[in-house]
């Protein structure tokens, strides 16, 4: 599992080698997971880089789309985005990317770390 301190350990090391991190997140999709995630990985990324948060459009779509799933409006990575945003600064919502793209399943999950 994404947020098994086990797993975030580890990832931490990778990254620590490394000049550039990117970081890309697609599992769980609940607001709950998300933000853990958030919490977990997106420090690790690197000035001028960016955290993605992907299937964030789940919070723009019908409720009926996910009727099977524990995520849907309310709860999902665009609303786990914005609480993370409200208490991290050193991030900011890139919608330049959004614009340039035809379709996007990740609308305000491109997050660009600033400095």
């Amino acid at each position: 599992m994404a947020i098994d301190l086990v797993i975030v350990g580890q990832v931490r090391t990778l990254a620590a080698e490394r000049q550039r991190v990117l970081v890309c997140l697609d599992s769980n999709h609940t607001h709950e997971h998300v933000l853990a995630e958030l919490e977990a990985y997106a420090p690790l990324v690197t000035p001028g880089s960016y955290c993605v948060v992907f299937d964030t459009i789940i919070e723009d779509l019908p409720a009926d789309m996910f009727p099977d799933r524990p995520w849907g409006p309310g709860n999902n990575p665009k609303t786990a985005v914005h609480e993370y945003l409200k208490t991290h600064p050193e991030f900011e919502i890139d919608k330049q990317i959004d614009h340039k793209l035809l379709i996007s399943v990740a609308p305000d999950g491109y997050l660009k770390r600033l400095g």
